[in-house]
């Protein structure tokens, strides 16, 4: 019964990509993934409005978005008759370069590139098995995610007023779209799964390990494609969150997607002739599930936002004109203040939910300048990480990769902007750390929940650095 909802997503931006003529830009690994993630965006959203406009929650309405996009694409193939065969020659094409690649290569590089590809199936066979059959433990997990979940798909409605009975006293701090968002697919059960409820985890890993691959497919080649996955499935981070009911894992690889696909599609510098303008929608789609599924990510998914804009007109001057297309996904800011608007009346004035985003506390900066003189404190977060042997290799790759791009800056001009984004979000990680400092903060939050969160931007940087170098050292 879970495949139903995964098919609708699957299925629905399938053909919305293809409206959108994306497969002349991604290629079909890449456009899986950002379809995906376009259709929990939009079905989360439905949901959200229809919990709250008639306080049910069913498939109605992303089954009718399936069926509405279902028709304009038949209608357009039927209006262009050339459409469905560039579709299928453009999914032949990607096939076809895997195949050449794979046998231009070197028997040693064969045999590599097929014991990583059986690594990483092992390893997302693996991630569904224990995620789906071993309950979710931890405070804020029991507290906050499940429960939330629990109460939402054995409702089937909303169930967001702290005083009603139902609510079971679940924290009202957080947003309740993680809750949503997991229901989606419980709806078509009609209760409380248990061991399905933390499929998401499950779902974004193996959509993960797709998107590095068809990433590095199209803007390497397949080796370098191998060896991110292998960087990325030799690495235990989706045990731990998957098993304690995280969303730090799946919000980061939408963060990750938003950005990716802002930089790649529209604020490339090494090229002047073209921009993926019709990528906007999907991007904007990106932005808000990237904003709702974890309180912190409206703040993080503007400061990339922020950071990518500036620095691109910064690097490349002249480009004011560009501005209208590129300011199209501050949309979402006026969706995103109305549901806000909607989520914060159904609690009350003082409750965290209402104020978290409000409060700013005057001595932050003096507690940061304060905590960090404080002997030993330093490197207390690096500690459990460098303890572990495969964070330990991945940070000392970073460490190489980034002294690589300093050194041969001018080698490296397409990457720019997105180590300005990775260098921001680690300083701001490193902030939050010292200005709120605590043993629970160096502890927890260094050695599992910025790892993860950043696992995706390292993966990608490392291994491009590593391509570009090379290609320079063979010229």
């Amino acid at each position: 019964m879970i495949m139903l909802p995964i098919f609708l997503a699957l299925a629905s931006w399938l053909l919305f990509l293809r409206l959108c003529n994306q497969h002349k830009y991604l290629n079909v690994f890449e456009q899986i993934v950002v379809w995906f993630v376009c259709a929990l965006s939009v079905f989360l959203l439905e949901l959200f409005l229809q919990g709250v406009w008639l306080n049910h929650l069913s498939l109605l309405f992303p089954i009718l978005t399936f069926c509405c996009l279902l028709a304009i694409f038949i209608y357009k193939s039927i209006k262009i008759s050339w459409y469905i065969q560039e579709i299928i020659v453009s999914i032949k094409s990607n096939f076809i370069d895997i195949w050449k690649q794979f046998n231009s290569l070197k028997l040693r590089k064969k045999i590599v590139i097929c014991w990583v590809l059986i690594y990483a199936f092992v390893k997302i066979i693996m991630v569904f098995s224990i995620n789906t059959n071993m309950p979710t433990f931890d405070d804020d997990a029991v507290n906050e995610w499940d429960l939330k979940t629990k109460v939402f798909s054995t409702n089937l409605n909303l169930v967001l007023d702290k005083t009603n009975p139902e609510y079971f006293g679940t924290n009202y701090g957080r947003y309740p779209f993680a809750g949503i968002l997991d229901t989606y697919f419980l709806l078509p059960y009609g209760w409380f799964v248990n061991w399905l409820s933390n499929i998401i985890s499950s779902l974004m890993y193996c959509f993960a390990l797709l998107l590095l691959f068809g990433i590095f497919l199209r803007k390497t080649n397949i080796f370098i494609a191998a060896l991110s996955l292998y960087l990325f499935s030799s690495l235990p981070f989706v045990f731990i969150h998957g098993v304690w009911a995280y969303r730090n894992f799946p919000a980061w690889v939408f963060l990750f997607m938003f950005v990716f696909y802002l930089i790649d599609q529209l604020f490339h510098l090494e090229k002047d002739y073209w921009w993926n303008t019709k990528i906007l929608l999907p991007i904007v789609l990106i932005w808000f599930i990237s904003s709702v599924v974890r309180n912190e990510g409206v703040m993080l998914t503007w400061i990339t936002f922020l950071t990518i804009i500036v620095s691109y007109h910064i690097l490349k001057k002249g480009r004011i004109k560009e501005l209208r297309y590129q300011l199209f996904p501050l949309i979402p800011v006026i969706l995103g203040y109305i549901i806000n608007k909607i989520i914060f009346s159904f609690y009350p004035t003082w409750s965290l939910i209402n104020t978290w985003w409000t409060q700013v506390n005057a001595k932050l900066l003096d507690s940061f300048f304060v905590n960090v003189s404080t002997p030993g404190v330093f490197i207390a977060p690096f500690q459990q990480m460098f303890y572990h042997p495969d964070y330990l290799l991945l940070f000392w790759l970073f460490l190489v990769s980034s002294l690589l791009f300093f050194f041969w800056y001018k080698k490296f001009k397409q990457y720019r902007i997105f180590a300005i984004v990775i260098f921001s979000l680690l300083a701001i990680f490193l902030f939050i750390l010292y200005a709120n400092l605590g043993l629970w903060l160096l502890t927890h939050f260094a050695f599992t929940r910025y790892p993860v969160s950043i696992i995706l931007f390292l993966i990608y940087f490392i291994c491009s650095i590593v391509y570009v170098a090379h290609e320079y050292k063979k010229s």
